[in-house]
């Protein structure tokens, strides 16, 4: 009796360097999936093409930038800006055997502008080692992510005006900072507000208050995950791939503005509301993945 081979992955695209918090969460992801599938034996130069990213192509295709016609759309920009990414992204949706996203809303977007109704879900796992929650001792909210504009940080701002007791730490870089300085500093917020950079966003997170994460377009979110699994409130846009696993009392939309996310902000820290189910093990990832490889190596 014959057996099938077990299956084989080949990452596209140039190799993952380990991840630094100057990289995004994709880079953190193909750190991470590099080494687990090495350490399964399943990373081969001669197994199912994958690419991280729908760009790179390959037989299996992960979304891990999303769509980029509904970024585009979130961010109101005009689809001619990015029509060679569209069409490159298209192509490789279209024409690989099996397309993936990262939440129920990213497969979504890939039916209706991409025409693939067939998409599987795989969630990230948390990927890394998290801190032990403490108490916080300041009253601090934590906004984390590169790209102020596309994570929302202007309406988190126009929030704190009406959250007089709390201060902000936002993690990240944008190539304008200079201008959000300016920006805080008019708003009379210099004093509540820290710019911390590029830094390792897990030990202010188990010290924070609760986490702000009301991006514009987010196919995933890895530290809303991450903040939910340390068990810190998180107050989330619905744009937001992980929205998807938190009580809808954390979820804020857009159509309600910077007052309706003070109000949540004040919600989730009077209530907090435990998340509604976790992600997916490591292991348990890999497992699936593998299992999708040996659907198309057969």
């Amino acid at each position: 009796m014959s057996t099938n081979p077990p299956a084989r992955i080949r990452l596209t695209g140039a190799p993952f360097a380990p991840w630094s918090p100057r990289q995004g969460g994709l880079e953190r992801f193909g750190a991470w999936l590099t080494r687990a599938l090495n350490e399964r034996g399943a990373l081969s130069n001669a197994g199912v093409s994958m690419g991280v990213r729908a760009l790179l192509g390959g037989q299996i295709v992960r979304c891990g930038d999303g769509c980029t016609r509904a970024w585009a759309e979130a961010m109101s920009r005009h689809p001619v800006r990015d029509a060679w990414r569209i069409c490159r992204e298209r192509r490789a949706v279209r024409q690989a055997d099996v397309v993936i996203a990262l939440a129920p809303r990213g497969a979504d977007e890939l039916a209706r502008l991409y025409g693939r109704d067939d998409v599987h879900i795989l969630i990230n796992p948390v990927l890394t080692a998290l801190p032990a929650r403490t108490p916080h001792t300041e009253s601090r909210l934590v906004c984390v992510g590169h790209g102020f504009e596309r994570r929302g940080l202007d309406v988190v701002l126009a929030a704190l005006q009406d959250l007089p007791g709390l201060a902000l730490d936002v993690i990240g870089r944008d190539r304008e900072v200079g201008r959000w300085r300016a920006a805080v500093e008019a708003m009379g917020l210099a004093r509540r507000v820290r710019f911390l950079g590029a830094v390792d966003a897990g030990p202010h997170l188990a010290t924070a208050a609760a986490l702000v994460h009301v991006a514009r377009y987010e196919p995933w979110g890895n530290v809303v995950a991450e903040a939910a699994a340390m068990e810190v409130p998180v107050i989330v846009s619905e744009e937001t791939g992980a929205a998807c696993m938190l009580h809808p009392d954390h979820r804020w939309a857009r159509a309600e503005g910077p007052g309706g996310l003070a109000a949540r902000v004040r919600a989730a820290l009077a209530r907090p509301r435990a998340a509604l189910w976790r992600p997916p093990s490591p292991s348990e990832y890999i497992d699936a993945l593998l299992a999708l490889a040996a659907r198309v190596q057969r």
